[in-house]
């Protein structure tokens, strides 16, 4: 949440723009593409409606960098991938980590075959990240810088 203050009305207000999604509902879709496997360690995992028993969906780029990049859409499917429990919040979990650089050219081959596929969602990551191939792999670049 981002608390801001507006001088003109000397008013403090929640900045909504920052806030947290439920990016929950792309588990189905995402799927799809990672065949019940997970994106980092690609062990099996569980795609179910039990939250108690289903893998998460996790922010490639933290969620937290929404907060210096206001113009990215951070909760975009360009930038979620499914983990298993371990691996998004397990011990050595990526947790508000950006993943090794092996796993940003693995994002951007996801990206691009969801792209190539004629997936429902192909404009909108074409919008989010880049016409070409060479765009969307610039576009990941300067993210991870």
């Amino acid at each position: 949440m981002s608390i801001k203050y507006d001088d003109k009305n000397e008013v403090l207000f929640i900045d909504k723009k920052l806030r947290r999604k439920d990016v929950t509902s792309v588990r189905g879709a995402l799927n799809g593409y990672q065949k019940g496997k997970c994106f980092y360690c690609n062990d099996d995992i569980v795609v179910s409606d039990d939250e108690t028993n289903t893998c998460g969906v996790n922010h490639f780029f933290p969620h937290i960098l929404q907060n210096h990049m206001a113009d990215v859409n951070i909760n975009g499917v360009w930038n979620l991938v499914l983990t298993c429990k371990e691996c998004n919040r397990g011990i050595n979990g990526k947790i508000a980590l950006v993943p090794d650089i092996k796993f940003l050219y693995k994002l951007d081959d996801r990206n691009n075959y969801l792209i190539s596929s004629h997936h429902p969602l192909r404009e909108t990551l074409m919008q989010q990240t880049g016409i070409t191939s060479i765009d969307r792999m610039h576009f990941l670049n300067k993210m991870d810088e």
